[in-house]
């Protein structure tokens, strides 16, 4: 009987001590801080873009390709530019070899912005060069100080051009006179007419010097209107383009930015262009060389 008491007795004090025990619980807190370092870093998707059985002078624009430049740093971005390696990569004239891969495909794309922040919601080559022709053609009579000639192919139509030398025999020559691009207002059309640079022709000037290349400012009329021109120094080829910023390019003065917003382009924000191929008459069948769009942002 007395053990049977004692056990009692231990178990009230148990059930006495057992909830001052849980009472004792306590608690402290920690102060967690994070800094984010600044992180410049955009992705474009998708990361390829193929177009295939392109017809020569089609106008149409079935294959278009959407992408979506996504801000994926921690830094606020204000502007974007593109730019395509077609002049350091297409070195050597492809006209009249018959082999397509002497051509590159960076020089057939144009470039769609999702706004009209940079001047218009239209097709723009991106970096379209053409090449002096080795033939003179058979209407076409060439002035004094005349060094190359040749098409600049817009989809289904071509526009005759001549290029001029400057005082040092160079195509990028801010002499006197300097470096002097003409080309026609419309396009060749099967009469000496459409050749005959002296008459209803845009004449682009030479605005400066710059490594191997001779920068002109955009004109506002003609086939090239608002577009850059850059001409290489020994005359063999022309190159045309819109946005690109890269040296020695930007001399332009008159490039575009696809993207161009002074309430920045902010972390996780996403910016939409299309693509698609203006492939010139004249050009072989088959694959041409592969080229690199570069989106830069700023």
């Amino acid at each position: 009987m007395e053990g049977k008491f004692l056990l009692i007795v231990i178990a009230s004090l148990c059930a006495l001590l057992l909830p001052s025990l849980v009472m004792a619980a306590t608690n402290d807190t920690v102060t967690i801080n994070v800094n984010v370092s600044e992180a410049a870093q955009i992705e474009v998707s998708p990361d390829t873009a193929t177009f295939n059985l392109v017809t020569p002078g089609d106008v149409g624009f079935p294959n278009s390709q959407a992408f979506t430049i996504t801000n994926v740093g921690s830094t606020n971005f204000s502007q974007m530019y593109v730019s395509m390696n077609v002049p350091s990569t297409e070195t050597s004239n492809p006209v009249g070899t018959g082999n397509p891969s002497n051509y590159y495909a960076g020089g057939f794309v144009v470039l769609k912005n999702e706004t009209d922040l940079t001047g218009g919601n239209n097709w723009r080559f991106v970096g379209r060069q053409e090449w002096n022709l080795t033939d003179l053609p058979s209407q076409y009579t060439p002035d004094t100080w005349t060094k190359a000639w040749g098409y600049f192919g817009n989809n289904s139509k071509q526009y005759f051009w001549d290029l001029a030398n400057g005082t040092d025999g160079t195509c990028n020559s801010t002499g006197t006179p300097g470096t002097v691009l003409r080309i026609k207002n419309w396009a060749v059309n099967g009469t000496a007419a459409a050749y005959d640079l002296s008459t209803e022709a845009t004449t682009h000037t030479i605005n400066s010097n710059q490594e191997d290349w001779g920068i002109f400012d955009a004109e506002t009329t003609g086939p090239l209107a608002n577009y850059c021109v850059a001409t290489w120094v020994n005359c063999t080829r022309i190159f045309i383009y819109q946005w690109d910023q890269t040296s020695p390019f930007d001399q332009c003065g008159s490039e575009w930015y696809i993207y161009k917003d002074a309430a920045k382009f902010k972390p996780n924000d996403q910016f939409d262009f299309n693509i698609t191929v203006w492939v010139p008459k004249g050009i072989p069948a088959g694959d041409t060389s592969s080229s690199t769009l570069t989106v830069t942002a700023s």
